[in-house]
């Protein structure tokens, strides 16, 4: 090598080598202070990539675990209630022994009667009352969650339906329930039809309309005409005992049958049976503004494809909640937005009471996914227009989500009769004496202008039936047991507890299995997350004895360069003692 003063070549060679020590030791100091291999993915690419997802893996693992544990709590949950509702079974079944004996006066099977009715609705209460996180466990509205399947219980980490997720659900275990254990509620209050358990025709029923007799096919149409209606409700708070007080929003579950040239006597059971319509009411207490001056309107928008306007309105002068249907009112008051709705509406239909005009989804069920909302430019309008939210009578001027749907207040059973055809009975839980669940009459005229149009055809009263009449029906399972008045019910009884019993240990005993494979899951999750863990370790974490090794290494590399550079910046000054 030359000797030269223009460039220190020794120098840069040790500098570079020095840089690069510098780096390893930096790069050991990162690992061994953070106690991973790879901090960046310049340290691994494909080693970074395979960590991140198995991270995700393992946190949505152990996510997976608690979901199967709160399962699991709901079970327990569910468990603990029908265990209560055990001990209510056997003592009913031993009060329809006490009264299948011949040495009791018929008033003192009144008595038994009445601790027996008491333990079918203290069973209907657990059944209704039993949740976990406000999912109701035993009022059998699990059966309608995901298309009849139940809860989805998800942990695994994908959505593949053998490996990641499955499905819990409790059948009806309500006492009083013709889907449940169907014991009690001796049909005093509960069931209503039709005295003569017939559906007769008529020219203002919904109940056939095509030229006399019975209905002799529940799936045959039920051509009523094309502005047919069908309303029923439920007296929920107990308050009420007329058809005329009932005939509001608070009481009404809904209505159905618009049209009803397409539907079946099944196929309307089956409406009501999915449970009442989301509704909210819309409080309008003076005229909004009906002025033709540019910008004076006031716009009220329901769900996501419905607008109605009064006043002067464009589509380029307010926003509607991306309205697709906007349509002008003929006024601005209550009565003038509920013709418009049911008018003009394919989702909703609309009932006035006094300044408030309710709302209903026309499909039965809990819609939360519908709003109601104010739009406009008319400030006057403001406090004249307000929305009530139908589950706690509360009012708000902003406009917001409504739903009050979903419950599941009765059930409409369709059955054959013994002369052939067919009839109807509404049947709920007891709520007090008076009249529980009731369809509206024919000479109603809130229900017979609700469509808003002429010559509407409407379900004519449905009555209390006696108890004989619904013992003597042909499909009379739930009179045996419903009560325990004589001896021969008594008797009866004593098979409907039995399968009652055995139709609840079924229940129990599907719930213990799936609480068996939950503990299974949640062992096999566990072991899985510790695994994936171990991998992901093994991936990302540093060897910190390699590494301490290594640092130590590059330490008196470090070292060693640091002086060799000092040598090296030396080396220039040896060609002054040849100039000299």
């Amino acid at each position: 090598m030359a000797l030269i003063i223009n460039h220190n070549m020794p120098a840069m060679i040790a500098a570079r080598n020095l840089g690069t020590i510098y780096n390893n030791l930096g790069t050991s100091i990162e690992r061994l202070s953070s106690g991973l291999r790879i901090n960046s993915a310049a340290d691994d690419a494909a080693g970074l990539a395979v960590r991140e997802l198995m991270r995700a893996d393992i946190s949505t693992t152990y996510q997976g675990i608690r979901n199967a544990a709160d399962a699991l709590s709901m079970i327990q949950t569910a468990d603990g209630a029908l265990a209560v509702i055990d001990a209510k079974l056997t003592r009913m079944k031993e009060l329809a022994e006490q009264a299948a004996t011949g040495t009791y006066t018929t008033i003192q099977r009144e008595i038994i009667n009445s601790e027996y009715q008491a333990m079918a609705q203290e069973i209907d209460r657990i059944a209704n009352a039993t949740n976990f996180n406000g999912i109701k466990l035993l009022d059998g509205s699990l059966n309608s969650v995901n298309g009849g399947q139940g809860i989805r219980i998800h942990f695994g980490v994908g959505n593949n339906a053998a490996e990641d997720y499955y499905y819990v659900k409790t059948d009806d275990t309500r006492a009083t329930s013709t889907d449940g254990l169907r014991i009690g509620g001796d049909g005093h209050n509960d069931i209503w039809s039709t005295g003569s358990y017939a559906l007769p025709y008529s020219n203002n029923n919904l109940n056939g309309c095509c030229g006399g007799g019975a209905v002799t096919d529940p799936d045959a149409n039920l051509t009523g005409g094309a502005n047919a209606a069908f309303m029923f409700g439920y007296n929920w708070d107990g308050r009420q005992n007329t058809d005329s007080a009932l005939l509001s929003a608070h009481y009404v579950a809904g209505r159905y049958g618009q049209g009803c040239a397409t539907i079946t006597l099944n196929e309307l059971a089956a409406q009501v049976n999915l449970g009442t319509q989301s509704r909210v009411g819309i409080k309008i207490t003076a005229a909004l503004s009906a002025s033709s001056a540019a910008g004076d309107y006031t716009v009220i928008c329901i769900g996501e494809d419905e607008a109605y306007y009064v006043g002067s309105r464009n589509s380029a002068s307010a926003k509607a909640m991306d309205s697709s249907v906007l349509i002008k009112m003929s006024g601005g008051t209550a009565a003038a937005l509920t013709s418009a709705i049911n008018h003009n509406s394919k989702s909703f239909w609309a009932m006035q009471e006094g300044s408030a005009v309710w709302v209903f989804a026309k499909d039965p069920g809990n819609h939360n996914d519908w709003e109601v909302e104010r739009a406009g430019s008319d400030d006057s309008d403001k406090s004249a227009l307000s929305f009530i939210n139908a589950a706690d009578n509360s009012e708000t001027s902003a406009g917001g989500r409504f739903s009050m749907g979903g419950q599941n207040w009765g059930k409409m059973q369709v059955y054959q009769t013994a002369a052939g055809g067919y009839a109807v009975a509404l049947l709920g839980r007891d709520v007090g004496n008076d009249m529980d669940l009731w369809i509206a009459d024919s000479g109603d005229a809130v229900l017979t202008n609700l469509v808003g149009m002429t010559g509407v055809r409407v379900m004519s009263q449905i009555g209390r039936a006696s108890f004989s009449e619904i013992q003597n029906a042909s499909e009379g399972q739930f009179a045996r047991g419903s009560h325990i008045r004589t001896q021969q019910a008594g008797q009866l009884a004593l098979e409907a507890i039995s399968e009652a019993i055995t139709r609840k240990d079924v229940i129990r005993a599907n719930l213990g299995s799936i609480a068996n494979r939950l503990e299974a899951t949640m062992e096999n999750l566990t072991i899985q997350a510790e695994n994936l863990q171990a991998a992901e370790s093994r991936i990302s974490d540093v060897d910190v004895a390699t590494e301490m090794t290594e640092f130590t290494k590059n330490n008196i590399l470090a070292q060693a360069a640091t002086s060799m550079l000092a040598q090296a910046n030396s080396l220039s000054s040896l060609a002054l003692t040849l100039l000299r």
